[in-house]
């Protein structure tokens, strides 16, 4: 989310919060230059620790979500349909754990899991939200055809912020030397 925020947003909360607790702490509590300055470093640091992990969630009304970047904590039902065996359609649920600061993907499968290794939301030219990432799956049960480990990636565009229904695709290079890596489109849905 905070990557999305405005430069003179973000440099500016940042510039504010410094100056006023560097003020507070040398010229109320008098504390010296170079250990006001260092206090205060220590405080925004902490400061922005615990705002970007917790803090932040009451103050995300609607206005941010809609203008800034959309609230993607939550369960959603993951719909795939991959080239894959006669375009094979499959249903599961993915989950997004985001703070201030970043975003993760995690989804379990009847034959697996998978983790995003990067995750990143991006503000098109139209102003619409696009979420990207990049995953690694484990199958826990592969046959003589297929592989334990691959990677892929998705590219999902918000087709509408108040659902947070999401469509786009998808592709992997699972059996990539076999040429069989899927690719597919990919729709999701808030539970």
């Amino acid at each position: 989310m905070w990557e999305l925020f405005p430069s003179k947003v973000k440099y500016g909360i940042s510039s504010v919060a410094s100056i006023a607790i560097y003020f507070l702490l040398n010229h109320f509590f008098e504390i010296s230059l170079i250990q006001s300055v260092s206090y205060t470093l220590t405080a925004i640091t902490i400061l922005a620790l615990f705002f970007g992990k917790y803090a932040w969630k009451p103050f995300y009304i609607g206005y941010f979500q809609e203008n800034f970047c959309p609230n993607f904590n939550g369960t959603w039902i993951c719909k795939i349909q991959s080239n894959f065996n006669n375009k094979t359609v499959v249903e599961f649920p993915i989950t997004f754990e985001a703070d201030f600061f970043s975003i993760r993907m995690k989804a379990t499968t009847t034959i697996g899991n998978t983790h995003s290794n990067y995750c990143r939301v991006i503000r098109n030219a139209d102003d619409s939200f696009q979420l990207e990432y990049i995953f690694q799956g484990k199958n826990h049960s592969p046959s003589s055809t297929d592989t334990v480990y691959y990677e892929g990636a998705a590219s999902l565009r918000v087709e509408d912020i108040k659902s947070m229904k999401m469509k786009g695709v998808f592709w992997t290079n699972r059996c990539w030397q076999n040429n069989l890596n899927t690719a597919g489109s990919i729709e999701l849905y808030r539970q």
